[in-house]
């Protein structure tokens, strides 16, 4: 075999190579990504140890329903140091679920359910903005949070 198609094989063997490493780090990554709260619930936080409040976005308002099947409008009500499992969904538009002083922000869809993970430590009150342009009424979509001790 001559020296140039060595080359060209060896080049073409090599970049599938390295693609198909790639390609196989980024689908496991996909994989713990996509399913990290199913695994999370069953190992790490354990069954029992958390409350599952739902979080419905609508405009331009926030309606938080706790276990007990009680709702509060604009305001959700939390124990510092426990875990919560927030089911987010919206019932018209993309809206966003965003507190600035946690960093949190979780986008919420119409007909998605997605399940985000908020343990906040420090009793106070937080705000809740929507990130996410909902309408003419946007700037009145405003929540809270009381983390009581």
């Amino acid at each position: 075999m001559e020296r140039g198609k060595l080359l060209e094989y060896m080049t073409i063997f090599g970049a599938a190579a390295i693609l198909g490493v790639l390609a196989y780090i980024a689908a496991v990554g996909l994989y713990e990504i996509d399913n990290y709260g199913a695994v999370a619930e069953k190992t790490a936080f354990g069954a029992g140890q958390y409350e599952t409040i739902k979080v419905t976005a609508y405009r331009y308002g926030w309606i938080f329903e706790y276990p007990n099947g009680s709702k509060s409008l604009n305001t959700l009500y939390i124990k510092a140091g426990k875990l919560y499992r927030l089911e987010l969904t919206s019932s018209d538009v993309v809206h966003s679920f965003y507190i600035r002083e946690l960093g949190y922000k979780y986008d919420t869809v119409p007909g998605f359910v997605y399940t985000a993970w908020l343990k906040v430590d420090k009793p106070g009150v937080y705000n809740v903005l929507c990130a996410e342009f909902c309408g003419a009424g946007h700037y009145r979509m405003l929540g809270r949070i009381v983390v009581e001790p």
